[in-house]
């Protein structure tokens, strides 16, 4: 069935999407009472229950990838992704101007909390269980998956040449303001920060490792936090949105995850958290000795400051001058609690490297 003159639309769906919806939901076997928008996707009330339309603009192909992954993951027993339905035809996807549709059930529940200890160490646990079970995934002559394994370096390196850059830039402005100055006068601390991990990672048994890493075939969900963590109601949990999926070096998520938690105000750069955060995905999938090296540089590496410089001088983002001052200046608070979190996590995993936190200081 399909919708019809009965189906409500609720007020934040404008009237171009309604028709584009309604052409796009009369590919499936069921009639639509109610659709709502929730973030990039649509909640859909229909009489054989509730489901998820996910949309995926400009993206086609990563809606491709996205589903593959999925069905992958679902014939290896995997219950942490929500089940996937076709169209009348049999199709998987549905291509609409720019952008691709594809449908799952709803799923009844929250973003995961990342407030909440206990629960991010349960997500690590299921960041490891995701990085088992989509292992050896080969994507279909079609699908497309970009491979980071052998490219740290080389992001590291571009990175902190783009903070020099930056420094050009704000030079040659004719009106400089607050923001301006004080994060140009960082610039050089920070960078001692990019310097410092490029040096972990020249030092570590990265190529070795990334050697490894290309036959393992390794699938990262590269964008693993708690915007894609459900609970449900049952305090199951459920991986969504794989379309940034790619192949990597496990660690990669685990870092990404890691310094998204520790910089969050309440945590400080807390040592101890990541601790246990390393010993939760361990349990389900031990990490190799040389990864912990390879981690540390990853967590090293400035990357909010870098991309905070790329918002305001690359992208133009237009947040107003007191929301760019907050966030330079509890960057900037979090420098003695980073400088101690280096040097514990060298400490206490036996790492031989040299190690003065006052080389950064700010």
């Amino acid at each position: 069935m399909q919708t019809g003159p009965e189906t409500q639309f609720t007020s934040n769906i404008s009237q171009s999407e309604k028709k584009m919806l309604s052409e796009v939901l009369k590919h499936y076997e069921f009639y639509a009472d109610t659709v709502d928008k929730v973030r990039s996707a649509y909640m859909v009330h229909t009489d054989r229950g509730v489901f998820c339309l996910k949309r995926v603009s400009h993206g086609y192909r990563k809606a491709k990838k996205s589903f593959y992954i999925m069905k992958y993951l679902k014939e290896r027993g995997c219950d942490n992704i929500a089940e996937y339905y076709y169209t009348k035809e049999g199709k998987a996807l549905i291509k609409h101007s720019n952008a691709a549709f594809y449908l799952t059930c709803w799923i009844d529940g929250c973003e995961a909390s990342f407030s909440n200890a206990d629960e991010i160490l349960r997500c690590t646990e299921l960041l490891a269980s995701f990085h088992i079970m989509a292992k050896d995934f080969k994507e279909p002559k079609h699908v497309k998956i970009k491979s980071h394994v052998k490219k740290w370096s080389k992001s590291f390196t571009k990175c902190r040449n783009e903070l020099g850059e930056f420094k050009d830039y704000i030079d040659k402005l004719k009106l400089k303001a607050e923001f301006d100055y004080t994060y140009r006068s960082s610039i050089d601390h920070f960078r001692k920060e990019a310097e410092y991990a490029l040096e972990i990672l020249d030092h570590s048994r990265y190529k070795e490792l990334c050697e490894y890493y290309m036959h393992e075939a390794y699938v990262c969900h590269d964008s693993f936090y708690y915007q894609n963590i459900l609970v449900d109601k049952d305090d199951r949990l459920f991986i969504i949105d794989l379309e940034s999926c790619q192949y990597d070096i496990p660690v990669s998520d685990l870092g990404k995850l890691i310094r998204r938690v520790l910089t969050k105000k309440r945590f400080k750069w807390d040592f101890d958290l990541c601790r246990k955060m390393i010993e939760s995905y361990c349990k389900v999938r031990p990490m190799a000795r040389e990864e912990y090296e390879i981690l540390l540089a990853m967590l090293v590496f400035p990357h909010k400051f870098w991309k905070l410089g790329k918002k305001r001088y690359v992208r133009d983002k237009k947040w107003n001058e007191d929301k760019y001052r907050k966030k330079l200046k509890r960057l900037l608070r979090e420098g003695p609690y980073k400088r101690e979190f280096i040097y514990c996590y060298i400490n206490f995993y036996g790492l031989d490297l040299n190690y003065d936190p006052d080389i950064i200081e700010l």
